[in-house]
């Protein structure tokens, strides 16, 4: 039985995790097709594009923080040391952020860098051993985190924080 997203108890079921996000992400572009990636109504004014640019920059805050784990070395976040992630203002802000950086982004290139971000994170996830991914203890720098929940985590952003709105904008027909 495939594991849930957010259950995971071994790499295996981390490394199914992970084909379970790129097969749900593959199958809403598809259901989408190249005529709807740029159709606002997402999520307020962003469209399919911006929703997937927006995923993607925090999965690469997840791959930095996997093979962090990796070279045992603490990752820095890519927004800089003027904002957090603590509250729902500087998270707006980053967002922000990451939504200008990959506005004028072609389709096809963030298409690209987010099944990279889907690639390397389960390369790290291969590469660490089990106990590594689920010691909670072992990186400081998690805060009391495993590097498990850091897939886990990239999942649920993904499963409940964007595909409902998005199968919600799909639905709508255009």
């Amino acid at each position: 039985m495939e594991p849930h997203w957010n259950a995971a108890s071994s790499q295996v079921e981390l490394q199914a995790i992970l084909w379970r996000m790129r097969a749900e992400l593959e199958r809403l572009i598809a259901k989408a097709g190249p005529g709807r990636m740029e159709t606002p109504g997402v999520m307020g004014d962003w469209n399919l594009k911006d929703a997937i640019a927006h995923l993607t920059e925090w999965r690469w805050w997840s791959v930095a923080r996997m093979e962090g784990a990796l070279k045992n070395t603490e990752p820095s976040p890519p927004w800089g040391p003027d904002l957090t992630e603590e509250t729902d203002h500087e998270t707006d802000q980053i967002n922000e952020q990451f939504y200008e950086a990959n506005r004028g982004r072609s389709v096809t290139d963030l298409l690209a860098d987010s099944r990279a971000t889907l690639d390397r994170l389960e390369a790290a996830t291969l590469a660490l051993s089990e106990s590594e991914l689920f010691d909670n203890q072992r990186y400081p720098w998690l805060n009391g985190y495993a590097p498990a929940d850091v897939v886990i985590g990239s999942a649920e952003h993904l499963f409940e924080d964007h595909v409902p709105g998005i199968e919600a904008f799909l639905a709508r027909g255009a």
